[in-house]
């Protein structure tokens, strides 16, 4: 593949930035990993070129993005964010912190400043599913099993509150069973909210799974995703179904993914 591309990856944690690392490698596509310690399975960038750096060091990253002769920037998976004494700041991450405001910004708004920066570098910036094109949530069902009528009801409120929630910034994802709050996404992530409201569970019909984008999000970095890892904590959980955006969400080894929804009797329907 020559197409005068050449990719950086910005790779956290999680199966996407492997995935799309493997696409990379499958379409002989040029590309450079930035990789962060404590932060990117060290296994996620063997046998690719790949750089190692501390949160807050930008320089490295500026310099090697430029000499590797990179066009065009994807930011994929996880990255646990950090307290202001954990970051290890060069004098091009002071600046771009005190330009953007750490402390003031929520997830979307601190993703899109650094959007921002690479733009401004020359560097064009893309979602993962620009990539990866089939990894976007389609509309409907997905799976063997269906949502009944109060199903959609716990859906329509899990959208109620999200959409309240992302206009400040805060989660994409709520857990709602029978009308009832479980559990709201904050900073612990979609997997450990799983866990987390498993004491709260009622009898009766189970609690359901809403993901979707904030109202503002930036649809080029951190779009709502599940996968394999998600049914399976579902599982553990006892929840009984996902209702997830489409057009403006992810799903990781689809197939896989579905699959497991079937073993489980779990649903899987897109908004």
């Amino acid at each position: 593949m020559s197409t005068g591309i050449i990719y950086g990856l910005i790779a956290g944690k999680g199966d996407l930035p492997c995935r799309i690392i493997e696409h990379f490698h499958k379409c002989s596509q040029p590309f450079h990993v930035v990789a962060f310690d404590g932060q990117t399975p060290p296994e996620t960038v063997m046998g690719s070129d790949h750089l190692w750096v501390k949160l807050g060091t930008v320089s490295p990253i500026f310099d090697y993005f430029k000499k590797s002769g990179v066009t065009h920037l994807v930011l994929a998976g996880g990255i646990k964010r950090p307290t202001l004494s954990e970051l290890s700041l060069d004098w091009a991450g002071t600046k771009l912190l005190t330009r953007i405001g750490f402390k003031s910004l929520g997830d979307d708004g601190l993703l899109s400043a650094i959007v921002k920066v690479f733009e401004e570098q020359g560097i064009t910036v893309v979602g993962a599913d620009e990539i990866l094109q089939d990894i976007l949530v389609p509309q409907g069902q997905m799976t063997q099993k269906t949502p009944c009528d109060d199903d959609f009801k716990d859906i329509e409120r899990g959208i109620e509150i999200l959409k309240k929630l992302g206009e400040v910034d805060v989660g994409q994802a709520a857990v709602i069973q029978q009308g009832l709050v479980l559990g709201l996404e904050a900073i612990e992530g979609t997997s450990d909210l799983i866990e987390r409201i498993r004491p709260y569970q009622r009898t009766g019909r189970g609690g359901l799974l809403i993901k979707m984008a904030k109202p503002h999000q930036n649809l080029k970095v951190d779009l709502p995703t599940i996968g394999p890892e998600t049914i399976e904590k579902m599982h553990q959980s006892g929840l009984i179904g996902i209702a997830i955006e489409s057009g403006r969400s992810q799903i990781l080894n689809k197939e896989k993914t579905l699959a497991l929804a079937n073993q489980y009797g779990i649903f899987v329907y897109g908004f």
